[in-house]
């Protein structure tokens, strides 16, 4: 072989290492945006976790709550038909 031919190969040799060693760097710079993007997911999971807890809670308290005022209800209907009835008695007593 001519070592023009030699040096031509080599510079081809070159610039392909040059050209795999940029991809090597690429490649881990993905893996270590892929490793950066799991810790994201996983903090997004637990804080997933957290809102469905704090949801979870909030509909048990809105039920007690509701519970409570339909309670309060039925005392109103009972102490509005009492005071009814009492006004009615003290009609007629007068």
């Amino acid at each position: 072989m001519s070592e023009t031919l030699l040096r031509e190969i080599l510079s081809e040799i070159g610039g392909m290492k040059q050209d795999i060693s940029g991809m090597k760097q690429d490649i881990s710079e993905m893996k270590q945006d892929i490793c950066e993007m799991k810790q994201d997911i996983q903090f997004l999971k637990d804080e997933q976790a957290q809102i469905k807890q704090a949801v979870l809670e909030t509909n048990e308290r809105v039920k007690l709550l509701t519970d409570r005022q339909d309670n309060q209800h039925a005392i109103i209907d009972v102490l509005s038909s009492r005071s009814i009835e009492h006004e009615a008695l003290l009609k007629r007593a007068h």
